[in-house]
């Protein structure tokens, strides 16, 4: 398997069918069911990529991105998500984010950004 790649959203479901189809083609997939849990599964297994939806309670993504980044501003991470701030989004990118995706996403779109960002 490759290394592992973490997936961070609120919504169980999406975790698993996402992280199963993932884990089919391959990938190495851990899962964080908010924010909180998913910079603590970051400092424990430092994923080679992060896919993270922005919406999620206690922490977004956006807070999400930026406390991961301070950890590690060499960190992969690419939002998926149906609700982003224009302008916090384009923040984040100038300050490092690799990608956004607009669900719904297929696992292609995944995949792809896994392999053209070499994880």
């Amino acid at each position: 398997m490759s290394e592992q790649i973490l997936l961070i959203d609120d919504d169980l479901d999406i975790l698993e069918v996402f992280g199963m189809a993932l884990e089919t083609l391959g990938h190495n997939i851990i899962t964080a069911a908010d924010g909180d849990e998913g910079v603590e599964m970051y400092k424990k297994h430092k994923p080679c990529m992060v896919f993270s939806d922005i919406k999620m309670p206690k922490m977004d993504g956006y807070e999400l991105f930026s406390t991961i980044h301070k950890l590690d501003p060499k960190s992969k991470i690419v939002f998926f998500t149906s609700n982003d701030n224009a302008v916090k989004t384009l923040d984040a990118k100038v300050n490092g984010l690799l990608d956004i995706i607009h669900k719904p996403v297929k696992i292609k779109d995944f995949d792809q950004i896994i392999k053209k960002y070499n994880c």
